[in-house]
């Protein structure tokens, strides 16, 4: 299975045979994106809410671009209300399906589960034709401003994450590989969220997203890994196999 970094929180998994997944594509800095799109026979484009760090309309436009791959949309409820009421240029593509907190989509030998968010939309996992299992957050994390936020609220952020967390465990307690997020705007508790995931649900590898270009501490692995765990430190336009 081979992970490009797209950037921020876009990532494309090319799964084997064909089938390539592409997560919260919103900009493409380095143009890692195009050659492996042109060598894929059939890709599904995930899009876990509307946030436009997170979604980009461009990507209906693919088919056309790429006539000999087949493309599949699987998108956060959300997303897809507010696409209905906004005057599209073209119709939206037949093969666009809607997801809710707690409904599914199978096809193209996957099985995409849809989780929820401490934000608007969905975060999503998806189950491989060889069992493997991708976590893919969206907004999914404990976001709280411990220097800003009231004891009060957060206790609520808290809550609400630790409540999907334990969602998540109940129906898959053991994945292959996470996708979260690891936002140094949050100020101390930045990597709050992600080492609650990794202690919660055992993670075979774990990439940090949503950094909004500061590697230096969302690379910082010491901070968050699990016994047990590989950690990959990825910056737009590299790739890695697992």
């Amino acid at each position: 299975m081979d992970i490009s970094y797209i950037g921020h929180s876009g990532f494309a998994i090319e799964c084997g045979n064909g089938c390539t997944l592409v997560f919260d594509f919103y900009v493409d800095t380095t143009g890692v994106l195009h050659s492996i799109l042109a060598r894929s026979q059939q890709v599904v484009v995930l899009v876990s809410h509307s946030h436009p760090d997170h979604f980009n309309n461009c990507i209906f436009e693919w088919q056309s671009q790429y006539p000999g791959t087949r493309f599949f949309f699987i998108v956060a409820n959300e997303l897809h209300r507010k696409l209905m009421r906004k005057a599209m240029s073209s119709p939206l593509p037949e093969s666009l399906t809607a997801l809710r907190r707690g409904e599914h989509w199978s096809g193209m030998s996957l099985t995409i589960n849809a989780f929820g968010s401490t934000d608007i939309g969905v975060s999503f996992m998806v189950t491989t034709a060889d069992g493997r299992h991708i976590f893919h957050a969206g907004d999914l994390n404990n976001w709280h401003w411990s220097e800003e936020s009231t004891p009060q609220e957060i206790k609520a952020a808290e809550g609400n994450y630790l409540a999907i967390l334990r969602d998540i465990k109940a129906a898959f307690p053991a994945i292959d590989l996470a996708m979260f997020p690891v936002d140094p705007r949050i100020g101390g508790d930045f990597s709050l969220g992600a080492r609650q995931f990794v202690h919660t649900i055992a993670t075979k590898h774990f990439i940090p997203m949503h950094q909004w270009s500061d590697f230096e501490k969302s690379c910082q692995f010491s901070l968050y890994q699990a016994h047990g765990g590989s950690y990959h430190c990825m910056l737009p336009g590299e790739s890695t196999t697992i």
